[in-house]
């Protein structure tokens, strides 16, 4: 270019398509420029994103590797650089946050005066879209003037009361960070106005490059530019075929057109001369058949490929985790066998979202070095959790779950331990709420020393809480009196120096990103509290709404990490990544709804309304139509990028599992490459595997292979040798192949154990070895282990039950069953039952209401329990003789007794609920009385199993206590349970009634036939059998009556205390094995606490099945007995 004197100066347009090498011929001319001219100033101006990349390349292709007199910069560094130049102090810059703040408050403030947006205040988003469109109204330069004219004259209703809280707010905004703030939408408009006094400017020579447009305020600064500097070129993709024809805004280049003629009337007006075009043809270096789709797509007319391409591939896959998996597959390939870097590599996607997670497993299994360009936003950074969760939980009045997020958030002052060992202590004791904090802990369930350092932690945590919950929470208290406190409660945790060190973690650890990231939050966080205090220092807000603007503060919280290392995989979106020399393009989730993206509406002003302001003369950001030529320009750019090969990928499904199509755009390739068709992706055949998939492979080869002597596939066989010879060192190998062969047992305890856990004597109640023979990995778990659940502050069925008991012990001792008249009875019960509630259980009942209904409940429950007790006793000759009888060693009963093998023995104790008896000279006959609170029915085939043995063992220990007792011959006439329930009952007479209730709450059990008892028992009328298991007929009783004569029910006792010693012996022998029973197609295990534990599977695991008795069978069986013994 010929040097001419003076201030001449010009434009020049350096046009070309994709790769056509314009940026290369920027690059050589402006060195070569450069180099001629050391004492004049360059500016390279790209956009913000790609100035590091731009100066990488620009220090590579220098002779001199430096770049000396050229300045790569962005609009924004251009702007700084010029307010340094001119020592011009701009206001602080107001990000984001700060504008939300800002608007919030405004918005606040003139709620009454908003026709529109006074209910849309606090919905989820709507201050961010107010804000971009704001943001647009500045970067389109459309002065608040413009929209008040023509609101004033506007004939549409709606859109006329939109733009008037638009312009409310607005004129507010800008009225308030008038004095205060720039916004960085305006930062371009000070660089337009100061730009002619920059000595550093004039004369300069000016690059544009990457741009696809410019915003109307860009331009604004670019008209300065041409009139002050020596030379502008801007480099524009447009095809030098297209460069003459007409401008028709749907054409593929139609953007960069446009562009061009705006720039074009800017040098007009400025009277600088614009030199001709200079277009950059595309050579033949690269792939033919990529050159050809550049040239080619969404053109008209359209020139078709003839042959099959090698290059280009178009794949579909069945989700993003099939897509993401074979990528990585096939960029370990390119890498180890073909010579590619990882930096040659690219993949995009216009749905980063459902791809991100999928596409760094995939590279983590298999090592491969990648960057994600996205903002990482940083709302689950443990500082904004342990601020956030904090403010929450002092909002919430410290309910338990927020005590417990925040103690688990990562930067309180507790241990993980300290936390867990609070959180069980809350839970059992129901605390919830600040002023239950705020009361020294005392507990009856928990050792004193485990409630000492209860203690001694909620001391802590008060302390460490304590301040920030009064100062936040002062009434009138203004923003910044609530920021110091939450500065200082910072301070006092030491969140910068938690945060230094898990930086200094993450570095050492080489986790690069996370280590930058963690460097700038804090700073992030404080800035966002200082701002808070500039824009809101003195407002008054009240706590929900000092939380919520800090919160949507900290959500908008992102940090654009730069990416650290050169050699590896760029993983971006379509739109925001600039990537240069791409050699293989993976280009995933070409799917309908993604491209074109589905049209979210144009936030505060919508589609509609905005043509509607085109009409009026005010051009915002392009609506839906501009939108859609756009991303058709962004698919052109990004499907031109490679050199050398280009995979396009659509998906069946998302990872919801939602079908879904393909995008039209692969119809467009595919008219330009009819040979090329869709692959439909299978598994990808693989010649080698890292350890982290021959690990998956052979987990699949462990899954399909059946290890029986059918298989016959040595094929299959060789497969697994060669993986598991391949993998051995590593850790899970063999666990994986030991899983597989693995069946769920627990072998025996050896006899040394044994003894350690239980001594040579097992003791305790006879239920202890009903649960044995249910199952006894869950004996082993409870009695072995003694294992506890967590408590929880809860009302149990067992608490439920305790209360029943002492209830009817207390009714039975205190009134012997003769009340005067039903009230006076209800009466005496209640009082009975708040005795029965014992101090431990009153906290517990009283606590909740669902708890009081739950007392209220078992009143009830209890009154008709006594009624029908009252019932029982009347209409029989039987009489309460004892409640709650105890007995165990100090008893010496044979019956409680049992003798081992190997000289150990078994001693129980029980407690027999009631007994009822009558006696004549020689013998005495007793009944025994089970209360139950569950539905426990009397079961042979339960007790002679050992499921069922407590009423029948109880029995023998109580005839031979009384006849130690008497003297007399003792003999069974029943046994039975009686279930506390409260019957619901349909009928038409209130005699009737009270019938068919005893009918329901009728003793579930077992009765002497011998000796007249039963007529002793219940005396009947018409209505027949109301309390006894048993129904008359004609001549005696009916086959389903639970009867049973005297030697019978002698023999069950034997029965049952030789399986009692069976299944001592077994327990003695170590036995914890994982058999549950199942009866009636029912397992314990439903119930069972530790079913986690033996992690127990249905149709795999063992079983013991019982089978019903029927009463003949069990007379049969007890018969037998008596025939073995004599």
């Amino acid at each position: 270019m010929i040097e001419n004197g003076g201030n001449d100066m010009a434009l020049q347009f350096i046009l070309g398509s994709a790769r056509s090498g314009k940026t290369d011929f920027i690059y050589d001319q402006m060195i070569k420029d450069s180099m001629e001219h050391e004492d004049e100033e360059f500016f390279f101006i790209v956009p913000d994103q790609s100035t590091l990349n731009a100066q990488k390349q620009l220090v590579t292709r220098h002779p001199r590797h430096g770049t000396f007199n050229i300045d790569v910069v962005g609009f924004f560094r251009l702007t700084y650089r010029v307010f340094e130049e001119l020592s011009y102090i701009s206001k602080d810059l107001l990000e984001d946050e700060g504008k939300s703040m800002v608007i919030r408050k405004i918005m606040e403030q003139h709620k009454e005066e908003l026709k529109v947006f006074a209910s849309s205040m606090k919905k989820q988003g709507f201050i961010d879209e107010l804000k971009s469109f704001f943001a647009e109204v500045y970067q389109y330069d459309v002065s608040m003037e413009d929209l008040r004219k023509i609101t004033d004259g506007m004939k549409e209703e709606g859109l006329r009361s939109k733009m008037e809280d638009i312009l409310l707010v607005m004129e507010n905004f800008e009225d308030y960070i008038k004095e205060r703030y720039l916004i960085s939408e305006q930062l371009l408009d000070v660089l337009a106005q100061k730009v002619e006094r920059s000595e550093k400017l004039k004369n300069a020579t000016f690059y544009f490059d990457g741009f696809t447009g410019f915003t109307p305020i860009q331009r604004k600064v670019l008209e300065k530019l041409l009139k002050i500097g020596k030379n502008v070129y801007v480099g524009l993709t447009l095809d030098g075929r297209y460069v003459r024809s007409r401008y028709r805004e749907y054409e593929l280049f139609a953007m960069s057109k446009k562009e061009k003629y705006e720039l074009i009337k800017l040098a007009q007006d400025a009277g600088t001369p614009v030199m001709p075009d200079i277009i950059c043809w595309p050579d033949e270096r690269d792939s033919r058949e990529l050159r050809h789709l550049e040239q080619n797509i969404e053109r008209y007319p359209y020139e078709i490929y003839k042959d099959k391409p090698e290059d280009i591939k178009i794949r579909c896959f069945m989700n993003p985790r099939q897509e993401s998996r074979t990528v990585a597959n096939e960029i370990e390939r390119f890498v180890r066998e073909e010579g590619y870097r990882y930096k040659d590599i690219v993949v995009l996607t216009a749905d980063l979202d459902s791809y991100q997670n999928e596409l760094e497993k995939s590279f983590d299994d298999l090592h491969i070095p990648y960057f994600v360009d996205v903002n990482r936003k940083l709302l689950n950074n443990p500082c904004i959790e342990t601020l956030l969760s904090v403010l929450k939980m002092i909002q919430k009045d410290f309910s338990y779950d927020m005590v417990f997020r925040y103690l688990k958030s990562g930067f309180s002052n507790f241990t993980m331990e300290e936390a867990d060992f609070l959180e069980n202590y809350v839970l059992a004791c129901g605390i919830r709420g600040f002023a239950r904090w705020n009361r020294p802990f005392t507990s009856k369930l928990f050792s004193d020393e485990d409630v000492e350092r209860a203690e001694a932690l909620r001391v802590r945590f008060i302390e460490e809480v304590g301040t920030l919950k009064t100062g936040l929470k002062r009434r009138g208290s203004t923003v910044k009196r609530k920021l110091i406190y939450l500065y200082e409660f910072l301070e006092t945790l030491d969140v910068e120096g938690k945060m230094i060190k898990k930086q200094e973690m993450f570095e050492a650890s080489g986790d690069l990103i996370a280590a930058a990231t963690y460097a700038k939050v804090y700073e992030q966080v404080i800035d966002l509290l200082e701002q808070m205090a500039e824009i809101l220092g003195e407002e008054k807000l009240s706590y929900d709404d000092f939380l919520s603007v800090l919160e949507s503060g900290l959500e908008e919280m992102q940090i654009g990490v730069i990416p650290p290392s050169l050699d590896q995989v760029m993983i971006g979106d379509m739109k925001r990544t600039r990537t240069e020399e791409v050699k293989i393009l993976f280009f995933l989730g070409i799917n309908e709804g993604v491209i074109p993206a589905a049209n979210d509406g144009g936030g505060v002003v919508n589609d509609h309304q905005r043509e509607i302001l085109e009409n009026y003369g005010i051009n915002l950001a392009p609506g839906t139509k501009q939108s859609a030529y756009m991303e058709q320009f962004y698919l052109y750019l990004t499907v031109s990028k490679p050199t050398e090969r280009l995979y396009l990928s659509y998906r069946m499904m998302d990872a919801a599992g939602n079908n879904n199509r393909p995008s039209y755009f692969i119809e467009r390739i595919q008219r330009i490459f009819p040979q090329l068709k869709v692959t439909m992706q299978e598994e990808e055949v693989q010649t080698g595997y890292t350890r982290e998939e021959a690990l998956d492979q052979m987990i699949l080869c462990l899954q399909e292979m059946e290890f029986d002597e059918r298989d016959d596939d040595p094929e299959k066989m060789k497969w697994m040798q060669t993986l598991y010879h391949a993998l051995k060192e590593l850790e899970p190998v063999s666990d994986y192949v030991d899983a597989r062969f693995y069946t769920n047992q627990a072998l025996p305890l050896s006899k040394e154990l044994i003894h350690d856990l239980y001594g040579d004597t097992i003791s305790g109640s006879v239920t202890r070895m009903e649960k044995f023979a249910g199952c006894a990995f869950s004996h082993f778990m409870q009695y072995g282990l003694r294992l506890r659940k967590r408590l929880v502050h809860e009302i149990l069925p067992t608490d439920m039950g305790k209360v029943f008991h002492k209830t009817m012990e207390l009714v039975g001792k205190r009134s012997d069953w003769k009340f005067a008249d039903d009230a006076s009875r209800d009466e005496f019960v209640e009082l009975m039952v708040e005795q029965a509630v014992t101090d431990i259980q009153k906290e517990l009942f009283e606590s909740s209401h669902r708890n009081e209904y739950v007392l209220e409940r078992m009143k009830r429950i209890s009154k008709r329990a006594v009624w029908a007790m009252e019932q029982h006793i009347k209409r029989g000759d039987f009489t309460p003789e004892e409640y709650e009888i105890a007995f165990g060693e100090e008893n010496h009963l044979d019956s409680m007794t049992f003798a081992l093998e190997d000289g150990e023995k078994m001693l129980f104790s029980g407690v027999v609920d009631r007994m009822d008896s009558i006696e004549d000279d020689e013998n005495k006959y007793l009944k025994i009385i089970d209360y139950k609170s569950g539905k426990q029915k009397f079961d042979f085939a339960k007790i002679f199993h050992g499921l069922q043995m407590q009423l029948i063992i109880y029995m023998n220990a109580m005839m031979e206590l009384y006849e130690k007792k008497t003297g007399k011959r003792v003999y069974p006439a029943g046994m039975f349970y009686f279930h506390m329930d409260d019957p619901i009952v349909n009928v038409e007479h209130e005699n009737e009634a009270e019938h068919k209730i005893l009918k329901d709450l009728k003793m579930s059990g077992v009765v002497n036939e011998d000796f007249q008892l039963i007529d002793h028992m219940e005396h009947t009328g018409s209505e027949g059998y109301l309390t006894l298991p048993v129904r008359a007929t004609k001549n005696g009783y009916d086959k389903r009556s639970s009867v049973l004569n005297t030697t019978q029910l002698l023999n069950l006792g034997r029965i049952v205390e030789k399986k009692m010693t069976e299944l001592g012996n077994s327990l003695m022998h170590g036995d914890i094995s994982i058999k549950p029973y199942e009866y009636e197609g029912r397992k314990p295990c439903e119930y069972c606490e530790f079913k986690n534990i033996c992690a127990y599977e249905d149709g795999v695991d063992q079983v013991e099945k019982i089978k019903k008795i029927s009463l003949e069978e069990r007379k049969h069986a007890l018969d037998q007995t008596t025939a073995e013994s004599h």
